[in-house]
């Protein structure tokens, strides 16, 4: 007996341009003036964990992330995965997160997104790994005030 055919129902059409993460709007993150997220490989380019003048802070802390005093809104903010020797950095200005805290979102929760937004791009970079160990991915925070 033959299997029966699968037919696509509604809701599970995909997106003409979802296999492209150039056009597709749920992968691309990037507004070049105010957020960029980038990728690198320590093996190949050793100096692109240095950014100077930065400082760290810690990114799991519920609050107290950086002082406050200092920051403005042309702080900047990168935020680093590490997965082994691959990184993916992402560099955004203050006062571009700035209308996600002021719609009664905590500064962890906007963190959570960019870290999500660079998981997302490590498991589009890395095509060598069918899974990626989570629990090898380090994060870490750092800020120009």
């Amino acid at each position: 007996m033959a299997a029966p055919k699968r037919k696509n129902m509604k809701g599970q059409i995909k997106s003409k341009n979802s296999d492209d993460p150039e056009k597709n709007p749920l992968l691309k993150i990037e507004n070049k003036e105010n957020f960029q997220i980038w990728t690198d490989n320590l093996l190949e380019n050793p100096s692109a964990m240095i950014f100077e003048g930065y400082e760290n802070f810690d990114l799991s802390a519920e609050s107290k992330h950086f002082d406050l005093e200092r920051v403005n809104t042309t702080s900047s903010l990168i935020i680093v995965l590490r997965y082994y020797e691959y990184i993916c950095v992402a560099r955004c200005t203050f006062s571009y997160i700035m209308p996600i805290l002021d719609s009664d979102m905590t500064v962890k929760e906007v963190f959570d997104m960019i870290k999500h937004g660079l998981k997302t791009r490590l498991l589009m970079n890395v095509p060598s790994f069918e899974t990626v160990l989570e629990i090898e991915i380090q994060y870490s925070g750092k800020i120009l005030y």
